[in-house]
């Protein structure tokens, strides 16, 4: 039973999407390991800097207000799956290193403790306003997370990894998709947040499927 979930963690809508597909294995009562879970990356920004000065909301000459107002809908999508976003106070960061381990740890863990790792980055990234580009905030991240700090330090100090992501980039835009999030879980396919009752019933047709 296949599913391939192609995320960026700067994208907020990725992580409202991941939160959901959690939520809908959780309802369906499926364990994560049994899955042939693939978590693949897409780096919205490749040219963006490890270590930005402003957040979001700082390079924006608007007042709270007119924060708020702008991304309004972000927060409100987010409260709705039952997570906190202050998109404003976010660095816009680039993420390859965040996407390389996430590519390693696919790789060489249990989907599980993946899962784990990705929710950990988001909750770094979209909550506590980290920068997911630092080494010393991922490797206590992967720590947290229960994996190889060790093995993690050898991936962020290398290049390992990112033939990976980039590989997982042509693979979507062989898609003719050029955004994330997406999902493949067996036939159905969607571009975007779908609903907690749609990933529900996208996992199910596709136990029915490997049943039949």
């Amino acid at each position: 039973m296949r599913i391939n979930f192609w995320m960026d963690y700067a994208s907020p809508f990725c992580y409202i999407a991941f939160h959901r597909l959690n939520e809908a294995m959780k309802t369906v009562g499926i364990d994560q390991n049994k899955l042939e879970y693939n978590f693949c990356t897409f780096q919205i920004a490749p040219t963006a800097t490890e270590n930005p000065r402003l957040t979001r909301g700082e390079m924006l000459t608007l007042t709270k207000q007119q924060l708020y107002e702008r991304f309004q809908n972000i927060t409100e999508q987010a409260r709705d799956a039952g997570l906190t976003i202050d998109y404003a106070d976010t660095l816009p960061i680039n993420t390859m290193k965040a996407l390389r381990l996430t590519k390693w740890s696919n790789d060489t863990q249990v989907n599980q403790k993946t899962a784990k790792l990705i929710d950990e980055i988001f909750v770094a990234y979209f909550v506590e306003s980290q920068n997911i580009a630092s080494d010393n905030v991922l490797l206590k991240i992967v720590n947290d997370a229960g994996l190889d700090a060790s093995s993690a330090k050898k991936i962020l100090t290398s290049e390992e990894y990112r033939d990976v992501v980039i590989e997982d980039e042509n693979n979507l835009a062989n898609r003719n998709v050029d955004a994330v999030p997406y999902f493949e879980i067996g036939r159905y396919h969607y571009e975007g947040v779908p609903t907690k009752e749609d990933l529900i019933e996208a996992i199910n047709n596709l136990i029915y499927q490997k049943a039949n």
